[in-house]
């Protein structure tokens, strides 16, 4: 089974292939993101990059947005 992605802002979801022992920061860096950009939400709670994922999970990512 695999791990549904989904960045807000962007129209499609990724599908990342789930390995025993991945974390939040293993899927980011699959797809090429940095979690510096990212607010990350598993299952709808906020988690951290070392968090742990599961098959069937899904991860929303919310872009961190700065300036003034």
């Amino acid at each position: 089974m695999a791990i549904r992605v989904k960045v807000i802002g962007s129209p499609s979801e990724k599908l990342v292939e789930h390995r025993e022992g991945m974390t939040v920061g293993d899927v980011l860096r699959e797809l090429g993101l940095l979690s510096s950009e990212y607010v990350v939400a598993r299952n709808g709670r906020v988690v951290a990059e070392d968090e742990p994922v599961e098959d069937g999970d899904e991860i929303v990512l919310y872009p961190v947005v700065s300036g003034g």
